[in-house]
């Protein structure tokens, strides 16, 4: 017998089949099965509320930890590259046999559980999964998508973090899955709401497996269709600049292929899983040794043909240049030209695609801006990327300052991936700036290499303070206020970061250079109270708390520095002791602020001497402060203190 509590009415009650055990499948559902019973169909009417938990608050909570710029329909990802409709067609065959059949061609042996996509940087991966997705999400067959990405310069797209629940969620809400699966794994988010702060491993097993046992253990149940998982970029996870964890990236990144094994290799996960990364070494050495059995293997080798793949999208794109410029194709590019660059490519994509946007840079002439990239020499033709880094010294070349556009775009790598949230373009052109307009100078030459999308997926410092603060909309920038500055492609960064690439180009722009300019623009920041080049002053308090944080993150990843004590001296503390009181920080805890200014600004202060002008005027200020807002976490005795004032014993963080 069915007891209801006087908080229900009962609508009609349908029998539909015998049932054993009780339960209730998706959070809509009004089938209930009754254990020893038989299954009914209840019409429930709530007074009150309803007999079945509310899971909202679970999937909004789900929601909160989801990296939606990681998924491959997000806006984030809008202008993401994807394959010419007549290009790598064999490759996606290959991928899709697989997938249908476990086969990659009827000769071949059958398939492990996972794909792995790889070959040399610039040869199409992304835009090769790109494609594959939207295929499969057209067939109905796509189940969930993840794309990590270091150079969007966002942590959401380098992060580790938000894989599981981001891969969960898209289970949860799938067409073909949710009423499976969306209950059990909310129900396991509403038990266990700390789940989010749990190792990646325990939220694989609470959130997607066991939920999977849980519906394949029900006799009733129906089988889950065959769907795909997609992963993208495995070699661009980890956070750069990262110090509250002693891990390193390719730590990271075999952390989640350990999660990808440990979800194939358990029998309720249905899924195939395709990944794509570089075949670096310790990537390798996983799927070789630790996968062993498991995975099968596509190399993008001129097999695939990348040379009449790259004609044939150089001869597209250059059709559509000529008709925006009313130019005659038949008469330009030539065909010689075309070989040219399809041979310089030497089966890189991201070669011709940097080429195609700097022939296309607004304001230019594309004649004269492919007399440019024909006149380009590389240099060492035993070096793979001779080529793209000739193409890419030779965009920087023509920028008005080379060197600073160099030690700008460095500047700006290095604090990417430190700052959570990111960085706003506004924000780094506050500090960067030293004259109005001196960004647009520097960086606004490089179309083709660096640009401000619209938005981010995940909100900039700037947007998230500015809210805070309620600044009123008609104050904010049109440009650079809920976006960073996002990199076209990884390759680039790969480029900056070497000294034998880069490096031989632009011989003085090393990174002790980068460091110390970012010291003395942290120091002439805090010494103007704010932007050098003066902001609306509805707009200062937000720049001063995103500065604030960018200090600390950098100062947590950098070697002790020191700045002038002229300028120190110069500065205004409570201008900048203020900030904390007035908006407190989204990434640094409470007191960090001030405990770190009261270390760094005794850097210059000599042992067994008494401070400088500068550090007294800081740390007068600081110690004026209530002990909790600079001594709270520290655990600093007043001995501590007294050994640090003559620098017999440093205090450290």
């Amino acid at each position: 017998m069915l007891e209801i509590t006087p908080n229900y009415n009962i609508g009609t009650v349908d029998l539909v089949a015998p049932a054993r055990d009780y339960n209730r499948y998706g959070p809509t559902s009004n089938v209930v099965n009754i254990n020893g019973g038989r299954q009914y169909n209840i019409e429930l009417k709530a007074e009150g509320h309803s007999g079945v938990p509310d899971l909202t608050p679970a999937l909004d909570k789900l929601n909160a930890h989801v990296a939606a710029g990681c998924m491959h329909d997000s806006d984030a990802r809008v202008d993401a590259p994807k394959c010419h409709e007549e290009t790598r067609k064999a490759v996606q065959e290959n991928i899709f046999s697989w997938i249908t059949s476990g086969n990659m061609s009827p000769t071949s042996q059958p398939t492990q559980e996972v794909l792995w996509l790889t070959g040399p940087a610039g040869t199409g991966k992304t835009a090769i999964m790109g494609t594959v997705s939207d295929t499969l999400e057209e067939a109905g067959q796509l189940a969930a998508t993840y794309y990590f990405s270091s150079y969007k310069g966002t942590l959401e797209t380098m992060s580790k973090r938000q894989f599981v629940t981001t891969l969960a969620y898209q289970f949860a809400v799938h067409p073909a899955l949710k009423d499976r699966l969306s209950s059990p794994i909310l129900s396991a988010v509403r038990k266990n709401p700390a789940i989010f702060k749990m190792s990646l491993k325990r939220q694989l097993e609470v959130l997607i497996l066991e939920p999977l046992r849980s519906y394949e253990s029900d006799p009733a149940s129906a089988p889950i269709p065959p769907l795909s998982v997609i992963i993208d970029g495995v070699d661009e996870c980890g956070e750069a600049g990262d110090s509250s964890s002693s891990r390193s990236r390719q730590e990271d990144q075999v952390e989640v292929l350990s999660l990808i094994l440990q979800a194939i290799k358990d029998p309720a996960f249905p899924f195939r899983v395709v990944v794509a990364s570089r075949p670096e070494t310790w990537i390798r050495r996983f799927f070789t040794n630790t996968a062993s059995g498991k995975v099968s293997e596509i190399f993008l080798d001129d097999k695939y043909s990348p040379d009449d793949d790259i004609r044939l999208v150089l001869k597209s794109k250059f059709a559509e240049i000529c008709r925006r410029y009313d130019l005659d194709h038949s008469m330009w590019p030539s065909e010689e030209d075309i070989a040219k660059l399809v041979d310089a490519a030497s089966g890189q994509f991201i070669y011709a695609a940097t080429v195609l946007r700097f022939i296309d840079t607004p304001g230019a002439l594309p004649q004269a801006q492919l007399d440019i990239v024909l006149k380009i020499k590389p240099q060492d033709r035993s070096n793979p990327f001779s080529a793209l880094d000739a193409l890419y010294t030779s965009i920087l070349h023509l920028s008005p300052s080379p060197e600073r556009t160099v030690l700008w775009l460095k500047a700006i790598q290095r604090l990417q991936g430190v700052g959570r949230p990111t960085s706003s373009a506004w924000t780094l052109d506050g500090m960067f700036e030293s004259s109005a307009g001196q960004a647009k100078i520097v960086l606004g030459g490089l179309p083709s290499l660096i640009h401000i999308p619209k938005a981010n997926s995940a909100r900039t410092d700037s947007q998230l303070y500015g809210a805070d603060l309620k600044v009123s909309s008609s104050n904010i920038p049109s440009v650079g206020w809920s976006a960073g500055y996002t990199f076209y492609h990884k390759s680039f960064l790969d480029y900056l970061e070497d000294d034998s690439r880069c490096g031989a180009a632009f011989p003085g722009i090393g990174s002790d250079h980068v460091n110390r300019w970012l010291q003395d623009r942290f120091a002439q920041t805090l010494m103007c109270g704010g932007p050098e080049v003066p902001t609306h002053a509805s707009l200062l308090l937000t720049f001063r708390r995103c500065f604030l944080d960018l200090l600390v993150l950098f100062d947590r990843s950098a070697r002790r520095w020191k700045v002038d004590d002229g300028i120190l001296s110069d500065c205004d503390p409570t201008v900048w002791l203020s900030v904390p009181a007035h908006i407190p920080s989204d990434c640094v805890y409470q007191g960090e602020v001030e405990a770190r200014l009261y270390i760094f600004v005794h850097n210059n202060c000599r042992s067994y001497c008494l401070c400088n002008t500068g550090c007294k005027l800081w740390r007068r200020a600081i110690s004026e402060l209530p002990n909790g807002r600079w001594r709270g976490r520290s655990g600093w005795s007043s001995f501590d203190l007294l050994l640090d004032t003559f620098n017999i014993k440093r205090l450290h963080r």
